[in-house]
């Protein structure tokens, strides 16, 4: 990897719903959470999610997926990764944050 490309990966959020009973979980991840509401369902999911970013071994994980991902050794449901530009990779986070303090 040269040093003027990131990885970018994208993980979607896989809902389902089984008589009332919603599950979710995001591409690439081992893990699925369930609750009794879509609401309910995704706020679990970003909870868990955001408790995992401080586990090395599952940042390892998902690096590894990406990279196997990006080099077309694999496919994930839900799951994108790709080399891109760091300019292009700077302006999706300056897009993120933006859209996040239009929500707010």
């Amino acid at each position: 990897m040269t040093e003027n490309r990131v990885l970018h990966v994208i993980q979607h959020a896989i809902l389902t719903c089984e008589d009332g009973v919603w599950t979710g979980r995001y591409g690439g991840e081992d893990w699925s959470v369930i609750a009794g509401s879509h609401d309910e369902v995704l706020e679990q999911m970003v909870e868990t999610l955001h408790r995992l970013g401080d586990d090395d071994e599952h940042r390892w994980r998902i690096i590894s997926l990406a990279e196997a991902v990006a080099a077309g050794e694999r496919t994930e449901e839900g799951f994108e990764a790709r080399f891109i530009d760091r300019e292009s990779y700077e302006n999706r986070v300056i897009e993120a944050m933006e859209s996040q303090f239009e929500e707010e």
